[in-house]
């Protein structure tokens, strides 16, 4: 399967895909490095594939929604030892369900309702030194709605 994937992927790059210069941070040797994340609609599936490539680092991944796909990756690279300086990154980073095939997220507050105002891009900068993984930042988001039931 990811065979196929790899060769859909270098068929169709061109034609779909989206191109985002991010920052890495390297967490053992504290440095930040450029990286660039392509990223794609599969047509056959309607998947979302990110595929980031920076020095000896190309990794992809693919799933159904934007913002899982970029958390796999996320997660895929703090276990190689690097942090991404992204929005998406952020603890406090959510996505709605009509989101779902967007790099979009809104960045959540405590005891307040997500507004219009909160969203932004999951790959815009963000000078970050703490990296959460995809269970802390579900951990959070439970707790954001949570806090948001008790204020009712």
């Amino acid at each position: 399967m990811l065979e196929r994937n790899i060769l859909i992927w270098q068929k169709n790059k061109e034609k779909f895909m989206e191109k985002y210069n991010v920052i890495l941070y390297d967490l053992s040797r504290k440095i930040e490095i450029k990286a660039v994340v392509y990223a794609y609609e599969d047509d056959l599936s309607d998947d979302i594939i990110l595929n980031i490539k920076s020095g000896n680092i190309d990794l992809m991944v693919r799933s159904e929604g934007y913002f899982s796909a970029y958390q796999e990756l996320r997660d895929k690279l703090l276990k190689r030892g690097y942090g991404l300086k992204c929005n998406g990154s952020l603890i406090n980073a959510n996505q709605s369900a009509m989101m779902e095939y967007t790099p979009k997220v809104y960045l959540v507050e405590m005891s307040r309702q997500a507004l219009t105002k909160d969203i932004v891009s999951v790959w815009d900068y963000c000078d970050i030194n703490v990296f959460p993984d995809t269970i802390e930042q579900n951990q959070y988001i439970e707790k954001w709605f949570e806090s948001l039931k008790a204020e009712s």
